[in-house]
């Protein structure tokens, strides 16, 4: 049952990490295009970390599920922020194979 309820709430963490970053690429690169959206992405966020933190308490009571559930949220947004780096990065290096390095 510890099991279960820790893998789901990486899980959780998981899909919250993912809503957050969806609802940024929709505020910051399509402003006013996708409001309704926007709101469905945020709620999704927040109800995906309640979620994951509700799971990870069940399993280790409060204390240790709480810093837990902080750690698997930091664990995944570090994970989303460094992969947004890496993609960054291989982009930077396509479009400078493209245009032969003139800039």
């Amino acid at each position: 049952m510890l099991a279960v309820l820790m893998i789901g709430a990486l899980t959780f963490c998981g899909l919250s990490v993912f809503s957050l970053c969806k609802a940024n690429y929709c505020a910051c690169k399509r402003a006013g295009q996708c409001d309704n959206p926007l709101n469905h992405y945020w709620l999704a966020a927040i109800l995906s970390a309640l979620l994951a933190l509700v799971c990870s308490c069940l399993a280790l009571h409060t204390e240790k599920g709480t810093l837990v559930w902080i750690l698997m949220m930091a664990s995944c947004l570090a994970g989303a922020l460094l992969s947004a780096q890496w993609q960054k990065r291989k982009l930077k290096q396509a479009d400078d194979l493209l245009t032969d390095g003139i800039n």
